[in-house]
């Protein structure tokens, strides 16, 4: 059994322009000691998809229409506020994407940690403050008797996103989620955050969603990968097949925007033209579709999930049978697409 699994999540928000549907049908799962990494472009619904882990999402506007979070078999929307905030922290911790904004100005940070160690550890004042020294030495903290008695605006962006480190790891989560940690970072403190998320992750053997923009980042940690796009999944697969094998077009894209260091030849790069839908007025059938250069008639219905074997799937019609004649008369550039491709059945997503 997965340690964290979603199913068909589905979370809105009402705004004054109408409902927006934010993450629409999600499915995943996560195992104990395993990275996943989940990319996609800003207003996918990836930072809403960890906020309802969480269950951080604010209600109203906001609202979980269905769906189940299961952690060890428990569903998690279905605890109550008090439950929730014994699990948070202790069972779940999140690394948020900007560490100033998180972190209390007025508080130093070992109390906002030791607040932390002293609510799920029971420990006392005293103790929960050696704890936390440790975690700030645990995280490469220089002179962390010092640091502890600093506040935030005192530190470095670096040394702050290690302090949101320090708070989530300091109860041995089984789940960590990293929202963008890297971001603002310049590469060198960039490299050390990722070492760092990746030794505590071999020392607790926990899992770690990490969402990010940074495709070089995923292909270095992560074990799989989750595509999104208007709110939902378009491919998953291990980050070899997605890296090696992408079978989606707005991989594809996102691939080929990025430059690459092994083709001296390279000149350019590619950008996926146009714009991200509307999540007022999501495109009938493929959300991609208004995009995608391999467009069909077929794409405007609901598309199903492709199974191309070994846990690969994707959202695209590419790789249906019946679109075979439009597939060729599609440019020679098109996904190759392999003999034998099954759906995968509604039930089982």
């Amino acid at each position: 059994m997965a340690l964290l699994e979603v199913k068909d999540l589905r979370v809105g928000f009402k705004t004054d322009d109408g409902y927006v549907n934010a993450v629409n049908g999600l499915s995943y799962s996560v195992d104990s000691g395993s990275t996943l990494g989940i990319v996609g472009e800003s207003g996918s619904g990836k930072s809403v998809n960890a906020l309802t882990i969480m269950r951080l999402i604010p209600i109203p506007p906001g609202r979980i229409e269905a769906g189940t979070i299961t952690l060890r078999g428990q569903n998690l929307l279905i605890k109550s506020e008090p439950e929730m905030r014994r699990i948070r922290g202790k069972d779940i911790a999140m690394i948020f994407q900007d560490p100033m904004t998180s972190l209390n100005p007025v508080l130093t940070v070992g109390d906002q940690i030791s607040e932390a160690v002293q609510l799920h550890l029971k420990l006392n004042k005293k103790d929960a403050l050696v704890k936390t020294v440790d975690m700030l030495r645990v995280v490469r903290i220089p002179l962390p008797e010092k640091r502890v008695k600093e506040y935030p605006h005192q530190l470095s962006g670096g040394m702050r996103q290690r302090i949101m480190i320090a708070m989530a790891l300091s109860c041995d989560p089984d789940v960590l989620i990293a929202d963008e940690p890297t971001t603002a970072l310049d590469v060198t403190i960039q490299a050390q955050i990722i070492d760092l998320m990746n030794e505590m992750q071999a020392r607790l053997g926990s899992a770690i969603i990490l969402i990010t923009h940074d495709l070089g980042v995923v292909a270095e940690t992560c074990q799989n990968v989750l595509v999104m796009y208007a709110g939902n999944m378009v491919e998953y697969g291990s980050a070899t097949q997605i890296f090696a094998e992408p079978r989606h077009p707005y991989t594809m894209g996102l691939l080929s925007s990025l430059p690459r260091l092994d083709q001296k030849d390279q000149t350019r790069l590619v950008p996926i033209e146009g714009q991200p839908p509307n999540m007022l007025r999501l495109p009938k059938g493929c959300t991609f579709a208004p995009r995608c250069k391999y467009r069909m008639p077929i794409c405007d219905q609901p598309v199903p999930l492709y199974d191309f074997g070994d846990g690969h799937t994707a959202r695209c019609f590419l790789y249906d049978a019946r679109t075979e004649g439009e597939r060729t008369l599609k440019v020679e550039t098109r996904p190759q697409v392999p003999n034998s491709v099954a759906a995968v059945p509604e039930a089982a997503k």
